[in-house]
């Protein structure tokens, strides 16, 4: 499905059903903060610029447990956060490069070209994919605490938010990235404070 037109399903999914994420998505970003995010590295792929053309990341109040709609509790980021993730990817890279650990980083913990488009509470971080090849635009999860190394888990960003929006909607278990046949099922969360959000509840085969 067009991202536009799913994140405007899931907009109003979220409105009706947790309110409290709903008022965590910002408004759309600049259109120059946008196109800004690479610092002109590479160009943003048309997924991200989407994205940001509609909102500015899920997490306005980052305090909030509300915004981290997505599995497994990650917020999306905006144009500023991503542009940060990224000279961060950029710096790690460099440090592997200078200590002689290249082989051990690039491309398997961080990468020049992967632009961070959510960070959970662990640290863990969703990229997408700008390396040219048949990954281009795809969403990698990377997470140092659970072992996690640029392992895959959607074809692009689009595909991320029609899995979680069909999730929401229907129930519909989404696996994770690591091993042991573990699904994320999402439920909505309402204990008063926040307001009813999203929380994804982690189930083994």
């Amino acid at each position: 499905m067009e991202l536009a037109r799913t994140v405007a399903l899931l907009d109003r999914w979220l409105e009706e059903h947790a309110p409290g994420d709903f008022r965590q998505l910002a408004p759309p970003a600049e259109s120059a903060q946008a196109a800004a995010v690479t610092e002109n590295r590479f160009q943003p792929h048309p997924d991200v610029l989407s994205w940001l053309a509609l909102h500015d990341g899920s997490a306005l109040d980052p305090r909030s447990a509300a915004g981290a709609f997505v599995p497994t509790d990650f917020p999306l980021l905006g144009a500023a956060g991503m542009r940060d993730g990224l000279r961060e990817m950029a710096e790690e890279v460099a440090r592997a490069q200078e200590e002689g650990e290249a082989e051990y980083v690039v491309g398997v913990m961080a990468d020049v070209r992967w632009l961070p488009v959510a960070m959970n509470h662990t640290g863990g971080q969703l990229v997408v994919d700008h390396r040219e090849g048949p990954g281009f635009g795809a969403v990698l999860e990377l997470d140092p605490s659970i072992g996690l190394d640029g392992v895959k888990r959607w074809d692009s960003l689009s595909h991320l938010l029609d899995s979680v929006l069909d999730a929401l909607v229907h129930g519909t278990p989404v696996a994770t990235a690591g091993a042991g046949g573990a699904r994320n099922v999402p439920r909505v969360e309402d204990t008063g404070n926040p307001l009813p959000h999203v929380v994804w509840d982690l189930y083994y085969s």
